[in-house]
């Protein structure tokens, strides 16, 4: 089976586990309805999701932006789940080295949550597309640009490696110098996280990210030296696309995916993100 398939169905398996342990409410707990896959939301209290058998401990404070993934309804209860590598390093740290790509089930609560708009530092790529079950695409963004122009083939995936810069959805700025571009585990310690205190754009493609804290210079400069807007990271979107083809085992001469690539420029340099796949038989 193709490599990517494969992981695409244990990740569902994975899912399908996960939503079979949730978080318990009361008869009188209001839940928050008309929340999808991949919304934002704002915590409104510090969630202590305590270790479990099959879960590390991890604290949530109060007025984190989180993006729901595995939205639930089980037993008339909805429940979300929150995937580790959109929080920013501070928050993820306790996970590193570890097989849990994501928290457990959290309850879908008033209490706990409210829905928010997309926040303007993640605008410089679609949060909220998906595609139709049945026309053979799944849609892989996920913010994450790698260094270069589109994704590798197959053959040299598990070896790639590139810089990564990342836009987490609590609003840090993070970059790693050397990673691995295609990678199923908890991400480790980035060489750079800074929050970002000011964003401007999109505008003629261009997003604008501003930090207090210094940037390595290969992604940003320095604009000003006071105030909470010192450093600045320009993400421009180049509106092209790339497309890795992968052929099928029983035949080179026959398409058995296409990986493609959204063109971006970081700094005046070439990135790339890994923006869907498809499958011309599904």
């Amino acid at each position: 089976m193709h490599l990517k398939s494969i992981i695409m169905t244990l990740g569902g398996i994975g899912i399908g586990l996960l939503l079979a342990r949730g978080t318990t409410a009361t008869a009188n707990t209001h839940y928050l309805t008309g929340v999808k896959n991949h919304n934002f939301l704002i915590t409104q209290r510090t969630l202590n999701l305590p270790k479990t058998k099959y879960k590390r401990a991890l604290t949530i404070p109060k007025g984190t932006i989180v993006q729901a993934q595995g939205v639930s309804k089980i037993n008339d209860k909805l429940t979300t789940h929150i995937y580790l590598n959109t929080l920013s390093y501070h928050l993820r740290h306790n996970y590193i080295g570890h097989g849990e790509g994501s928290t457990k089930n959290i309850a879908l609560t008033t209490s706990n949550f409210k829905k928010v708009k997309v926040p303007q530092y993640v605008k410089y790529y679609s949060t909220q597309l998906t595609y139709a079950d049945n026309i053979g695409v799944n849609y892989t963004a996920d913010g994450n640009l790698y260094a270069g122009k589109q994704y590798p083939k197959e053959t040299d995936l598990l070896s790639a490696k590139a810089a990564r810069i990342t836009v987490t959805s609590d609003g840090y700025l993070e970059y790693y110098a050397n990673t691995k571009v295609f990678s199923t585990v908890v991400d480790p310690k980035p060489t750079t996280s800074v929050k970002i205190t000011k964003v401007t754009g999109p505008a003629d493609g261009k997003t604008n990210l501003y930090t207090k804290q210094p940037v390595p210079n290969t992604i940003g400069k320095r604009t000003s030296k006071t105030g909470t807007a010192q450093y600045v990271t320009t993400i421009k979107r180049l509106y092209r696309t790339y497309a890795t083809v992968t052929a099928t085992a029983r035949d080179k001469a026959e398409t058995d995916s296409i990986d493609i690539s959204a063109g971006y420029q970081v700094n005046g340099k070439s990135y790339f993100m890994y923006q869907a796949i498809f499958f011309p038989e599904g």
